[in-house]
């Protein structure tokens, strides 16, 4: 049985670890029998944990040839995910297709409710012409047999940008000119083809090298795992962090921040704001729909304010983002004060190859208190309540409307904003890439519904923002 990335990514943390790391590598998987697909896909999950892509051809070099390239890269590089071609299934091409389910009906409203000729009937049944098929879905709508379906490939069906295209052999690749790391193939993909190149590696270097290393938590990673923040803050520092921070501190600026923007807005008379916190957003503005940027609040998302007040405070080391999405690694490929960053998997990987039990820490406390509002901030409608929780009082009045995930409708609604000029939806849009918000990210591990109970349970015990001072604002 193929081991799970998981298991991988432990393995690997005790061998690097250990003694004579390159040397054991090669052995990693001696001691399972396995067919040679099941040890190409073992190999190459190795290959992304050691942060490889696999576009490359890594495939003829030793194992522990491609663990000391790992070893000597000064930086990682962009872009995050890579496809493993020997897991993924090759699926056929979406398409729409007549069942046996056809009763060749006199009305034949399928061939009516299409628009591009595409469906024609030979006496006996409806057949669809794929060449002329623009998978409208029209003609299955129409069907009152359901005798018309639409076969999917689950990564092209996730993608809200059309960034999956098939390469000469049919398998998944990825048009990293389109992509917006929003994750969504990645979470979608049944065979786990689709995977992050792990950067693991390279914090761990820096933690044996006794460099001083520092963790940024994401809000969401709060409700992870099943303990308190003050037991996750102790835990984090067992791993080899020198000092652990919540994202959440940035979460304040931001908040006074966009809220700023958002009265100098309404002053001009703009019509409409979006927030900038979702780095997936933030892409698919970049590189799909440019004439929305003059929406897009100027203020700086959590973690670049996070950043600023670790560098201001610490000066050098390493900092280690741990992140909720794919999304932020290109964030963080963009913000030099930011080293490196590590998925909740990985630190749950950790925390097992190191014995450490979260739960069964001591409890200390961080060295700042965050708001209640910043602790939200993960949630869809997080960041709208954040922001009208520090509006200034008898400015204009300001509708929040949060967009809970993206997908194709989406996206069109999006453009249609941008070439309008205006949203019927609200004065300020909350634009989140995954379902739940961070919380649903798609690099995280507990359930959503989970995840929103222990948040929220930790969000109760701060103060509210509108009781505190702004910070770097």
């Amino acid at each position: 049985m193929i081991p799970r990335k998981r298991e991988i990514l432990v393995r690997l943390i005790r061998m690097f670890n250990g003694p004579n790391f390159l040397e054991n590598i090669k052995q990693i998987f001696h001691e399972h029998k396995q067919s040679p697909k099941e040890t190409a896909v073992c190999r190459a999950l190795a290959m992304s944990v050691l942060g490889l892509a696999l576009e490359k051809d890594y495939g003829k070099e030793p194992l522990d040839q491609c663990a000391q390239c790992a070893l000597e890269r000064e930086k990682p590089s962009s872009p995050p995910l890579t496809v493993l071609h020997c897991a993924c299934n090759g699926c056929k091409a979406s398409h729409i297709h007549v069942t046996d389910l056809c009763q060749n009906c006199i009305k034949k409203p399928c061939l009516a409710a299409c628009r591009f000729n595409a469906i024609s009937n030979d006496g006996k049944r409806s057949i669809i012409d794929t060449k002329n098929c623009k998978k409208c879905s029209m003609c299955l709508r129409a069907c009152p047999y359901g005798a018309i379906v639409k076969t999917i490939v689950p990564c092209e069906n996730a993608c809200p940008v059309d960034a999956i295209v098939k390469d000469e052999k049919g398998h998944a690749a990825i048009d990293f000119a389109k992509c917006i790391s929003c994750g969504k193939c990645m979470v979608a993909c049944p065979f786990e083809a689709i995977q992050v190149r792990s950067q693991i590696i390279d914090v761990l270097r820096a933690i044996k090298s006794k460099k001083k290393v520092t963790a940024l938590m994401a809000p969401a990673l709060l409700g992870q795992f099943k303990c308190s923040a003050e037991q996750l803050h102790t835990a984090m520092k067992k791993i080899g962090f020198s000092f652990v921070y919540e994202v959440a501190i940035g979460a304040e600026s931001t908040s006074f921040h966009e809220a700023k923007d958002l009265e100098e807005r309404l002053a001009r008379d703009e019509k409409f704001m979006t927030t900038s916190c979702c780095a997936a957003y933030n892409n698919l503005v970049r590189k799909h729909i440019p004439d929305l940027k003059p929406f897009v609040s100027t203020s700086g998302t959590p973690l670049f304010y996070t950043a600023e007040h670790v560098r201001e405070k610490h000066g050098d080391g390493i900092l280690v983002f741990i992140s909720p999405c794919l999304a932020k690694y290109e964030e963080v490929f963009a913000n030099e004060k930011i080293d490196f960053v590590l998925s909740c998997e990985e630190i749950e990987a950790l925390f097992e190859a190191f014995s450490i039990i979260p739960s069964e820490c001591e409890e200390e406390a961080f060295s700042y208190q965050t708001a209640k509002e910043a602790r939200e901030f993960s949630i869809s409608g997080g960041v709208s309540r954040a922001v009208q929780s520090v509006l200034a009082p008898n400015g204009k009045e300001a509708t929040f409307t949060p967009i809970n995930g993206l997908d194709r409708e989406v996206v069109k609604d999006l453009k249609h904003f941008a070439k309008a000029g205006e949203c019927e939806k609200g004065t300020v849009l909350e634009v989140m890439s995954c379902q739940g918000g961070c919380i649903g990210g798609g690099l995280l591990c507990c359930p959503t519904a989970t995840a929103l109970r222990q948040v929220k349970d930790y969000g109760e015990k701060g103060l509210s923002l509108s009781d505190k001072k702004p910070k770097n604002a």
